[in-house]
């Protein structure tokens, strides 16, 4: 009985995802996407303001852009994985940036991945229940 009641909490629970993005259209697209998929998606518009969401919320996956103002992408990853508390979130990183060794290097750290802009939904989708083991 318990453990029926244990999967069917797992079931209703919805999954905490943060976007980090600059560009609003960019989050909006994603929020719309995931919400059908059960996640609660929140936002930032910088690393920086994104780590402190992220400190917050505990999210179960952070989609990340590469190339934002204040912090970039790859800075806010290294903060991530540095940080024990946050180091094992999943970080899917969204980018169309071409600086192939910097992106080699990051996708060299556990629980980091790389979804090229621009993207299918439809990959965006099946990428994040990869990354969250659904």
């Amino acid at each position: 009985m318990k453990q029926d009641r244990d999967a069917a909490l797992a079931e209703t629970r919805a999954f905490k995802i943060i976007t980090i993005d600059d560009e609003a259209p960019v989050r909006l697209l994603i929020r719309q996407s995931l919400r059908r998929d059960n996640c609660d998606v929140f936002e930032a518009s910088n690393g920086r303001e994104g780590l402190d969401v992220i400190r917050d919320i505990l999210p179960d996956l952070i989609l990340l852009d590469v190339t934002m103002p204040e912090m970039n992408g790859i800075e806010a990853l290294q903060a991530i994985r540095t940080d024990a508390t946050l180091a094992h979130i999943p970080v899917l990183l969204l980018t169309g940036y071409k600086d192939t060794e910097q992106l080699d290097q990051a996708l060299q750290l556990p629980h980091t991945d790389l979804l090229p802009k621009p993207f299918q939904i439809s990959d965006l989708r099946a990428r994040v229940q990869k990354m969250l083991q659904v």
